[in-house]
């Protein structure tokens, strides 16, 4: 966090760095904002002319999911993909493989998860990251917490069973029809119909929805409100769109991204993982970084996965309140 005491020349603005006390220190030289956007997006040109294509991320997902004692999106069958399974290290659990708790165990092609763009970005240049305006806010909620990135499955499951009573899960919404033994509230809440469950997602009640094998199935807002007021950290196996949507939502979630360090500390982290592998999920970070890297709350590394999970468990405790710095609508 930088104050910025001086912003009257084009290039180069003074600022102060800002403490989590609230104190502040220094008194140093930054780029301004025009400055770094102009650099950037001359680079940006750069790297276009030098023939870069864009990684394509797989959209197959799979129901093959290995038995784990807490597993985030084992509600979710449209979120996972193959590669999400071995980059986070899943495929090394000794038990057997396992159908996900919606029956078919059969490869199934990704079918649907509903978005909604800003209609009036269409056509805009691509934005450049540089400076975001922030102020701060008291609030009287536990933040919900995000984990993109490698590792990202064992890290929410770690969370969650060494401070069962600080992290929990919310219940999502669907339109498949209960089972026997399933509870309404519990496992799913089950919705009437699925004109009713599509009247919400376009009315913004839900972070992030999907469709599959003909159902629709959603993690609404008022879920992760209810988890959030509860005192406790409602972690969330969902996309980074979700993040926007959230802090529309005024429920300003902790997101983390685990930032790989190369091809190599992947292998390093994972012995199953093959070297193409490895690149994939390695580009995959750099796209997702790229993408909504303005919306992280940080950015950890590690060499182990120990490490990693010990750096995460330091963001949440620094960033969980009562007072944050949350984007503000105040033009730089």
């Amino acid at each position: 966090i930088l104050h910025v005491t001086n912003a009257s020349d084009d290039e180069w603005w003074q600022a102060r760095r800002v403490l989590w006390s609230g104190n502040q220190e220094g008194l140093g030289i930054v780029p301004s904002k025009k400055r770094w956007e102009r650099k950037q997006r001359a680079r940006d040109r750069t790297v276009k002319f030098q023939g870069h294509v864009p990684v394509m991320i797989d959209k197959q997902s799979t129901l093959d999911r290995k038995k784990k004692n807490f597993s985030f999106s084992r509600k979710f069958p449209f979120m996972k993909s193959k590669d999400d399974k071995s980059e986070d290290g899943s495929d090394q659990e000794h038990s057997p493989t396992t159908p996900n708790n919606d029956g078919d165990n059969s490869s199934m092609p990704f079918m649907l998860c509903y978005t909604q763009d800003d209609p009036s970005s269409e056509g805009q240049e691509e934005a450049v990251l540089s400076y975001e305006s922030v102020s701060q806010l008291q609030i009287d909620y536990t933040r919900p917490v995000i984990i993109l990135g490698p590792l990202k499955d064992r890290v929410n499951d770690d969370l969650i069973s060494e401070f069962p009573d600080q992290f929990g899960s919310c219940v999502p919404h669907t339109t498949r029809p209960k089972r026997e033994y399933e509870v309404d509230g519990r496992d799913y809440h089950f919705v009437a119909s699925r004109e009713q469950m599509e009247k919400d997602i376009q009315n913004h009640l839900f972070i992030e929805a999907g469709q599959y094998n003909d159902n629709l199935y959603g993690t609404s807002v008022a879920s992760v409100r209810e988890v959030a007021e509860k005192r406790k950290h409602c972690i969330l196996d969902v996309s980074g769109n979700a993040i926007k949507r959230l802090q529309v939502a005024q429920l300003y979630p902790i997101a983390v991204f685990i930032k790989p360090k190369s091809v190599e500390s992947i292998m390093e982290m994972n012995k199953r993982m093959t070297e193409e592998q490895a690149k994939k999920t390695y580009d995959r970070a750099l796209k997702m970084e790229q993408e909504f890297g303005e919306y992280f709350t940080a950015i950890v590394q590690g060499d182990t996965p120990e490490e990693i999970y010990q750096n995460v468990k330091e963001v949440i405790s620094d960033q969980s309140g009562p007072t944050i710095w949350v984007p503000s609508k105040d033009p730089l």
